[in-house]
C-alpha cells in the first residue's frame, strides 16, 4: 500500500478510486481500511479479507517450489487452472499475445519480492471486521462460481461496508471481469457515473 501511496503522491493525487481483481481487490480495501483520506471509493471484484482456505495453503506448500525456481509462468498456469479452470488457461494460451502480456507482470518482481507477496496473500489473517470502518462508496463484484471467496462471503464483506453494493455475475469464476467482461464492466460504469465519474 505503501508504494502506491508514494506513487500518488508523485502524480499529485490526493484521492483515488482504488480498485482490482482478488489481491487487488483486497489492498484496495485494505487502504479504504487504513488510508480513507486517500481513497475516494473502491471496486472490489473477488477481493478476499479472509485467510486463505487450508486448502489454498497446501496448494500454495505444493506449488511455492516453481516460484523459488523463477518459473513464474509455470506458477501463474497453475494458480489460473486453479481459480479459473483448465479451459480459461486453454483460451487465455490460444491468445499468445495476450499471455504474454499478462505474464509478463510477474517478471517485473524478482523471485524474493514475489515470494514475499505471495508469502502475505497465503498467510493473511481475517479482517472483515475492518471493513466496517469503511466510509467512501464500495461496489462489490463476485462471480457465482467463485470457491474462495464464496458468494456468501462476498455478501458478508459488502453488508459489514455501510452502504456498499455487491452484484453477483451468474456463472463466473474467480475473475468474473474476464469471463463476463461486458457485464462487469456495466457494474463499474454506474458505480462510477453514480459518483460523478
Amino acid at each position: 500500500m505503501e508504494d502506491l501511496l508514494l506513487w500518488l503522491d508523485a502524480l499529485g493525487i490526493e484521492r483515488a478510486v482504488w480498485g482490482g481483481a482478488s489481491m487487488g481487490a483486497a489492498l484496495s480495501l485494505w487502504t479504504a481500511v487504513h488510508a480513507p483520506a486517500r481513497v475516494r471509493a473502491v471496486v472490489s471484484i473477488s477481493g478476499p479479507p479472509y485467510p486463505a482456505p487450508p486448502a489454498d495453503k497446501a496448494w500454495w506448500t505444493a506449488h511455492r517450489p516453481l516460484v523459488e525456481a523463477g518459473r513464474f509462468e509455470e506458477y501463474f498456469d497453475a494458480n489460473v487452472r486453479l481459480r479459473m479452470g483448465e479451459a480459461a488457461l486453454r483460451r487465455l494460451k490460444e491468445r499468445p499475445e495476450r499471455y504474454a502480456e499478462v505474464t509478463s507482470g510477474l517478471r517485473r518482481h524478482s523471485v524474493a519480492s514475489l515470494l514475499a507477496l505471495l508469502h502475505e496473500t497465503f498467510e493473511r489473517s481475517d479482517w472483515v471486521a475492518d471493513c466496517a470502518r469503511i466510509r467512501c462508496p464500495v461496489q462489490v463484484i463476485a462471480g457465482s462460481e467463485d470457491s474462495f471467496p464464496t458468494v456468501a462471503m462476498s455478501r458478508r464483506v459488502a453488508d459489514t461496508i455501510p452502504g456498499a453494493r455487491l452484484h453477483v455475475v451468474e456463472g463466473g469464476p474467480h475473475f468474473p471481469n474476464r469471463s463476463h467482461r461486458i457485464e462487469v464492466q456495466a457494474v463499474i460504469d454506474t458505480f462510477l457515473a453514480s459518483l460523478g465519474i
